[in-house]
């Protein structure tokens, strides 16, 4: 799967609609269920709703990883600008 695009044009249309619980996070490449409890929880899910087929691998590890090793904490305001989207992930070779 290419991972500048969604999985399905069903998954890709859902998204953009933003009419669904379904989310995407860039920068974490995580796609999950919104909880719909009024704050930003959700719960991540591993297959495409729509089509079946099996997400990309989760980043988040990676992306505090990256930034811990940069000198920043989550939160800080300082860290790069490239970190606050799927920037960072993109740039790099991916397997």
């Amino acid at each position: 799967m290419r991972l500048d695009k969604h999985c399905c044009e069903l998954m890709a249309t859902n998204l953009a609609a933003g009419e669904t619980a379904i989310l995407y996070v860039p920068k974490f490449r995580e796609y999950g269920i919104r909880v719909l409890d009024g704050g930003s929880s959700f719960i991540v899910i591993e297959h495409c709703p729509w089509c079946g087929k099996m997400l990309p691998s989760r980043i988040r590890d990676a992306w505090f990883r990256q930034i811990e090793s940069l000198g920043f904490e989550m939160g800080d305001e300082a860290i790069p600008t490239e970190f606050l989207s799927d920037a960072w992930w993109k740039a790099r070779p991916q397997p």
